[in-house]
């Protein structure tokens, strides 16, 4: 009798030692998973297809002039070839469709006007590269966008930092959404 009840109390300690031993290994892999995106993939693409086409940030959302000249950068393939205009349509087309800002006349500092064109100002220029990392929809049907960027300045070495971005829906354009402000983390040191 001894010896069965040694037994069932042998098999008993080993069935729960084994199952100790288990546990941690099942609490591993739970805490070893990605974490899953909860936001849509169509709405990732968009909003990154416009943040990298975006050159506008911070205080530049304060005046309509900066965005403008700002968009320049962003159409630079779509000037005249050989020339250093680009059309003013295309230029207030892309300001319309991107920030949702009806540009009139644009202001031209270099005073290099030619009917229907905008003279590129040559200068070095900063680019952007974002990776989304959330999207967050506001109870208003807006979106707060953020997003780790890569800035490239034409002068200085890579910076990388946090982009918060809000997008209102606009039907009217082309991208089906207007950037309305894009603060950079790094806006404090200059950029």
């Amino acid at each position: 009798m001894k010896k069965k009840l040694f037994l069932l109390v042998l098999s008993l300690c080993v069935i729960v030692g084994s199952a100790c031993a288990l546990m941690p290994a099942a609490a591993e892999v739970e805490t070893t998973k990605e974490p899953t995106k909860t936001f849509n993939i169509a709405l990732e693409s968009r909003f990154t297809n416009m943040l990298n086409r975006n050159y506008s940030y911070n205080s530049d959302f304060e005046s309509a002039d900066i965005i403008t000249d700002n968009s320049i950068i962003a159409l630079l393939d779509k000037r005249e070839e050989g020339s250093d205009y680009i059309s003013d349509e295309i230029v207030k087309g892309f300001v319309q469709d991107m920030y949702g800002i009806e540009i009139i006349d644009i202001h031209d500092e270099a005073n290099m006007h030619k009917d229907g064109f905008v003279y590129i100002t040559p200068r070095g220029f900063t680019t952007y590269k974002h990776t989304v990392t959330d999207i967050k929809e506001n109870e208003d049907g807006s979106f707060t966008v953020f997003s780790e960027v890569i800035i490239n300045p034409h002068d200085d070495d890579e910076i990388l930092t946090t982009a918060e971005t809000l997008f209102v829906v606009n039907e009217d354009s082309a991208f089906g959404y207007n950037i309305i402000y894009s603060d950079l983390e790094c806006a404090a040191s200059g950029i």
